[in-house]
């Protein structure tokens, strides 16, 4: 179902993007470059934080201005909300669950929807996600659970910056905000009782 969403929304985005720019001609190499650049930032993040590889994930985001925000599935309650305004917030958070969870999946919607600001340095970009962490061996929660499992769509903004070590141009994360699923909202999604 997640894949054929996936399909559907790409085709659209693809038809309205070709009809709202006219002359696709120049627009549309530019566009797929950075699409491949975007898409490979997306690839490091999803791909290092299954590994647990800390340095590949943590080379998704840029260091200055990095902004995490998460409603935890509860949209109306600002109590439970988690922010990061530091990178070594995240980074700790990382480290957390990788010293908890032993196998971790990260399942993404393809391809994201992509939206660059005019001067082409700035892009929002959406994805939908499902997340599941396995326990180790011999613990377990109750319910028969062996880890967590988690739901939602991910906002994230990418700036294309200089990086100061290459003094290259490149495509990071900046803020990410994360707009999770309640428990009701994925039962939903997922027919589940």
């Amino acid at each position: 179902m997640l894949k054929v969403f996936a399909k559907i929304t790409g085709v659209l985005l693809a038809v309205s993007f070709l009809i709202s720019c006219g002359d696709v001609s120049s627009v549309t190499k530019v566009q797929s470059k950075e699409l491949v650049l975007i898409n490979q930032v997306l690839k490091n993040w999803r791909e290092g934080y299954q590994s647990e590889d800390l340095d590949r994930y943590m080379s998704a985001f840029w260091e200055d201005g990095f902004l995490y925000v998460s409603d935890m599935g509860s949209k109306a309650d600002k109590t439970d909300d988690v922010i990061f305004d530091d990178i070594r917030d995240e980074r700790d958070s990382a480290k957390r669950v990788f010293a908890r969870f032993q196998d971790i999946e990260i399942e993404l919607s393809e391809p994201p929807e992509v939206q660059l600001n005019t001067d082409r340095t700035r892009a929002e970009v959406r994805n939908h996600y499902r997340i599941q962490g396995f326990v180790a061996d011999g613990d377990s929660l109750e319910g028969g659970y062996t880890g967590w499992f988690a739901e939602g769509n991910n906002v994230f903004t990418f700036e294309l910056r200089k990086n100061a070590d290459s003094n290259k141009q490149e495509w990071r994360i900046t803020e990410w905000n994360d707009e999770a699923y309640s428990e009701e909202q994925i039962r939903a999604a997922n027919n589940l009782p």
